[in-house]
């Protein structure tokens, strides 16, 4: 007989993450992923880059490899790109 805590499967387990990439919401189990498995869960290539937005307004540039630690409703959105006019 399986107990009704330990269910395995779609259901969330436990604590989860709410982070915001170009204003859609996605949850986490983890508390820290990479630049790149965040672009890879939001669809942006890892070309087009990612930028955190800090709850000041300030846009940090976040690497591929580069760690984050995940704090509630963290925002980031995919970096712009530039052209040369």
């Amino acid at each position: 007989m399986q107990e009704e805590g330990h269910r395995i499967g779609t259901e969330v387990q436990g604590k989860f993450f709410t982070i915001f990439v170009d204003g859609k919401e996605f949850h986490v189990e983890e508390s820290s992923l990479t630049g790149g498995q965040i672009m890879d869960l939001a669809g942006i290539s890892r070309e087009a880059g990612l930028i955190l937005v800090l709850e000041d307004g300030t846009q940090v540039q976040v690497k591929a490899d580069e760690v984050i630690e995940l704090k509630p409703g963290r925002r980031f959105k995919k970096a712009p790109r530039f052209i040369r006019g």
